[in-house]
Parts: structure tokens; sequence; C-alpha cells
């Protein structure tokens, strides 16, 4: 028998429970551990995790997440523009709006030139100040197509053409 712990071989091994896994170990890795029986007792344990859900459990944990996963609006491209119509509409400069959204002027001026791209808080500030929306639905995204005879030259192509 193999110890789950240390991988030597033993005739004989314990059961033990270390930070809450159950393991099956030799003499001289139990002192890691807690006796299984009493942890049982005690905690009310009820069989043992198998390795597939040991694996399954580390896989989902490991599985890679996409962070645009659930985003259903994004910044608008022209977003600039349209801080500049709606501050013009509001009937305000630069330094009156960097007032009442509580910035710097050189900020609006950026934002307005798009030198600059705001974050989320700014955005809703600008929002609620010029009464404007500065997000956009955000459809899912397609890989372009490409066609044969468009696609251009690629390495493989000149060394093809080179040895011919």
């Amino acid at each position: 028998m193999i110890c789950e712990m240390c991988g030597v071989d033993v005739p004989r091994l314990r059961r033990i429970v270390i930070e809450g896994s159950t393991l099956e170990v030799c003499t001289r890795c139990e002192k890691f551990g807690q006796d299984y029986e009493e942890v049982k007792d005690r905690e009310g344990i009820v069989g043992r995790d198998t390795i597939a859900e040991r694996l399954e459990r580390r896989e989902k944990r490991l599985r890679g997440r996409d962070v645009l996963e659930g985003a259903e609006k994004e910044l608008a491209l022209d977003y600039p523009k349209r801080i500049r119509n709606g501050r013009s509409k509001a009937g305000l400069n630069q330094e009156e709006l960097a007032k009442k959204i509580n910035e710097k002027k050189s900020v609006v001026a950026k934002l307005e030139t798009g030198d600059m791209v705001p974050d989320n808080k700014l955005i809703k500030k600008l929002e609620r100040a010029l009464d404007i929306s500065l997000m956009e639905a955000v459809g899912p995204i397609q890989a372009p197509k490409h066609r044969e005879e468009s696609r251009g030259m690629t390495l493989g192509d000149f060394i093809k053409i080179k040895k011919e």
C-alpha cells in the first residue's frame, strides 16, 4: 500500500484528516493530521472524497474565465463627440462641467479630445451631469470571414514560390 502523502510503500496505512481532506497515510505521516474516527465523530464526516471528485473540483478551479462574459455594455467609440455635444446642449463650458462633476478642466478637455478614456465612475458622473449615454450594447463578437483570394501572401506562399 502506498502512502497518499509521502508515496512510500508500506504494509499498513492509517486514515487521518489533514485540513479537511481524508488521506490514507503511513505511520511517519500520521502526525500531520488527526485520527479520522475522532474527527468523524466530532464533525459528522460521511464518506470520503473520491479522487475523481477532487480532480473535478481542481479543474473547475483552474478553468479560465472570460472576463467579458456577462458584460452587456461598453464605452462607445464616439464618446468624445457625445461628451462635447452633451456639454454644448447643456450650455456649459469645460470649466463649468469640470466643477459640476468635481474634476479638473484638463480632464474634461482630454475626454473631449479622446486623449483620456474615462473609468466607470467618471462615465456615470458624465452621464448624470449631461443626461447622455456613453455606454452602448455589445453584440456577440464574430471572427472576420476571410476569402481565399483576398488573404494576401503568407510566408508559406513565399517559400513555395522560391522553390519553384
